[in-house]
């Protein structure tokens, strides 16, 4: 065969006829009454009951109508629940971006308000649903699953948990709630990781959601604005966007306002609940994104028994790159509509003109949605296309799946049209080309002089550490030949106003023989995982028994491999890319391999080996408590912000109100054309709550300040007297320059712990 789809057999599908039986007319009339009851809900939403019925109702009603109108039968809904609210977020996106196109037209001047929007995403959904008229009693979506996911609301207590103690670290209470929201977030996934073969899949299904939630909220509630890095500059497009009531195309080097997923999207959601923003990224975004582990253990089913499937999403939940992902609302979306065109493309029980439909729907979105998550899905796929064919002539499988082939061919379109003619916003993908012309691909950039290329792989392409001096030194050169319209003062140069050191706090680890055989067990672990995925991606592909399904798993896995690899080794792709977000994209079918693998070494020849599932569930134990810092909690060493209100973590991004207001007075006064400095600590306040990014320099120190210029102290600046910087992939925490400050120019605002100088 040449052509085909794995997992459909040749023709079937196709040539099938499209509906024996009569068509069901009921399901029209219970989604009819959903939309209606969105609309009378919508007055009301001004009260929290109405928000909490709407958000729910606005992320399934609309989904399960898509879902209806392209014929997908219940059962494969039901199999992949997660496809409605991916569905949701397409139609959101379709209705969103209609109305705003078509409302200036109409005279409609701020078409993202609430009264357009309703209109807009009623009439798409009853169009869509006018379509369905005749779609048979296999689109029918049972009542049953919902019922039985009901019985295990319990499991909700941990996100409520987790909530409560990130709320009472921001209140400066202690972090016994914290602490007891960690606890049972590992308790939860390693029980129901022992029991999975005796549990409902139902439970399993919410174990993994409520955790999901928990470990997400126990971070994204920190503080009294986002929390992140990313999401800084995503929540200031997103009140942008709110304030104005329209998104305009055309965003000229702006890859932040050009995606829906934080502009048109929360926007609607914003108009059509009367959730605020800030609550639509800290709160709704996560609730979205814990469905991920869902999908991924529905995926993994696929060729997994449940045990194993449920250990392949709780690996992913336990990486640190699991936790960063709440700070990437962008991220969030696309990754979910990721995994489901994974699903769709290994889905059995879809026409093959349908499974294309959907597959680009998705693709579509996911372009809409970010960037990186679309380019490396572009890159996995589409190496997928070859491996397959390489494959092909060793075992029995088309030369070419039409749905890889779909779903390549859609991403890269979307993208293409999307960040170029559409919104001009692919100058994140030129700089990274002129990066690579320039400097190749910078392999192993932390490679010290001597050293083994493994232990630098180990490594990883993190960045490294510097003095105060030499950052001084290093900054200060790269100005004059960069930056000549910088002219600090003369009296900068004086020798006591040098830079100075500042490390921030060690806390004492209490065992510290225990502490280091940890790191190395982690190390361990983390490497063998590596190594049994990629085997196990190989194993899927060449083993003679397997399974369409998993050797279409198998070849995307393989694509995953050689990606990851190369931005392990290059340090310009780990830079554009994120190497931790990368790696979890990845790990949508790294996990599913290396479960696969070790699953096969645990019935091997016949024979249960239980010990392999003991020895897998003390790894995720070690897992677990290591990326939720309760390990840290017990043996001492620094935590993160989901437990203590110190520590790096809390410095960067935790933002306080007193920040928030220092920015906010600033963002009033500055002028376009002057200059703003910020240390890295202080540069998110300003861009989450003003949008002060063209002219914020993040170089803060006397020989590079510009003699006219504005200078943010954050609280960490004013407080703690400590400032940090990254210059060329490496940072300095230093003693921040208040001396300096204080004697060349004058603090025009001050609230206590957050300050505003000018000259």
């Amino acid at each position: 065969m040449i052509v085909g789809d794995v997992g459909h057999s040749a023709r079937s599908t196709d040539w099938a006829p499209r509906h024996a039986a009569a068509p069901v007319r009921g399901g029209i009339g219970s989604l009819t009454a959903a939309l209606a009851l969105i609309a009378v809900l919508m007055p009301l939403q001004r009260w929290w009951t109405a928000q909490i019925l709407l958000v729910p109702l606005l992320l399934s009603v609309p989904g399960v109508i898509l879902l209806r109108a392209l014929r997908i039968p219940g059962t494969v809904v039901s199999s992949f629940p997660v496809y409605v609210p991916c569905a949701s977020i397409v139609v959101i996106f379709g209705s969103g971006l209609a109305v705003d196109t078509i409302g200036p037209v109409l005279g409609v001047a701020e078409p993202l308000r609430t009264v357009p929007l309703l209109v807009g995403l009623e009439i798409i959904c009853l169009v869509l649903l006018g379509t369905s008229v005749n779609a048979g009693p296999d689109v029918a979506i049972g009542w049953q699953p919902v019922m039985r996911f009901s019985r295990y609301t319990w499991t909700l207590v941990v996100p409520l948990v987790a909530a409560a103690g990130a709320l009472r670290l921001n209140s400066n209470h202690s972090n016994a709630v914290a602490l007891s929201a960690v606890g049972l977030f590992v308790l939860l996934l390693i029980v129901t990781t022992v029991f999975s073969s005796r549990f409902d899949e139902a439970l399993l299904r919410m174990a993994l959601y409520a955790s999901s939630v928990a470990l997400s909220w126990s971070y994204s509630l920190r503080g009294e604005s986002v929390y992140g890095f990313d999401i800084s500059t995503e929540y200031q497009k997103l009140n942008e966007t709110i304030l104005t009531g329209v998104w305009h195309a055309s965003h000229v080097n702006d890859a932040y306002g050009a995606m829906l997923s934080v502009t048109v999207m929360p926007a609607e959601l914003h108009a059509l609940s009367g959730v605020s923003g800030l609550l639509i990224l800290k709160v709704i975004y996560p609730m979205i994104f814990a469905f991920f582990p869902v999908a991924l253990f529905d995926l993994a089913r696929k060729v997994l028994s449940p045990s194993w499937a449920f250990v392949a999403a709780v690996f992913v939940i336990t990486q640190f790159a699991f936790t960063e992902i709440a700070s990437v609302a962008r991220q969030e979306i696309a990754l979910l509509l990721f995994i489901a065109i994974i699903a769709v493309i290994n889905e059995n029980g879809l026409r093959r003109r349908t499974q294309y439909i959907l597959i680009t729907l998705l693709a579509l979105a996911m372009a809409l949605s970010h960037y990186s998550t679309t380019y490396v899905a572009i890159t996995v796929i589409g190496l997928t296309l070859p491996f397959q064919w390489i494959a092909s002539w060793f075992r029995d499988i088309p030369r070419i799946s039409g749905a890889v082939v779909v779903a390549f061919t859609s991403a890269l379109a979307g993208a293409v049209i999307w960040y170029v003619p559409v919104t001009h916003s692919d100058s994140h993908l030129l700089q990274v080309a002129q990066t690579v012309q320039a400097q190749g691909l910078n392999l192993l950039p932390n490679r010290a002089p001597g050293s083994s290329i493994i232990s630098a792989y180990l490594q990883g392409n993190t960045e490294k550490p510097i003095s105060a001096t030499q950052y001084q030194h290093q900054i200060y050169h790269y100005y004059q030949f960069n930056k000549p319209n910088i002219i600090p003062l003369a009296s900068a140069k004086s020798a006591r106003y040098a830079l100075h050191d500042s490390a921030e706090p060690k806390p004492t680890v209490r065992w510290p023989l225990a502490h280091a055989a940890l790191d190395l067990g982690l190390l361990l672990i983390e490497q063998l995982a590596n190594v049994l995925a990629a085997v196990g991606g190989l194993f899927m592909v060449l083993r003679r028994k397997t399974s369409p399904q998993a050797r279409q798993i198998g070849l995307i896995a393989l694509g995953t491999t050689l990606l990851l690899t190369l931005i392990r080794f290059s340090g310009t792709l780990a830079g554009a890319y994120g190497q931790e977000r990368a790696q979890l994209q990845g790990l949508v079918l790294l996990a599913i391999t290396l479960c696969w693998i070790m699953q096969g070494l645990a019935e091997r020849r016949g024979r249960s080996h239980p010990y392999v599932f003991k020895v897998t569930i003390a790894c995720l134990v070690l897992v677990a408590c290591n990326t939720s810092y309760l390990v840290n909690a017990v043996l001492g060493g620094g935590v993160s912000a989901n437990l203590a209100n110190s520590g790096q973590a809390y410095e960067y991004f935790d933002i306080s109100a007193s920040e928030i207001a220092a920015a906010q007075w600033l963002g009033n006064v500055f002028r376009p054309g002057q200059l703003a400095y910020a240390d890295e600590y202080g540069q998110l306040p300003l861009v989450a709550e003003t949008g002060i990014q063209n002219g914020l320099t993040l170089d803060l120190t006397p020989l590079t300040l510009n003699q006219s210029a504005w200078v943010y102290a954050s609280r960490t600046n004013v407080i703690d007297g400590r400032a940090f910087a990254l210059f060329n992939s490496l940072f300095a925490t230093y003693a921040f320059p208040i001396g300096f400050l204080d004697e060349n120019y004058d603090l025009v605002y001050t609230n206590g712990s957050s300050e505003v100088f000018h000259r």
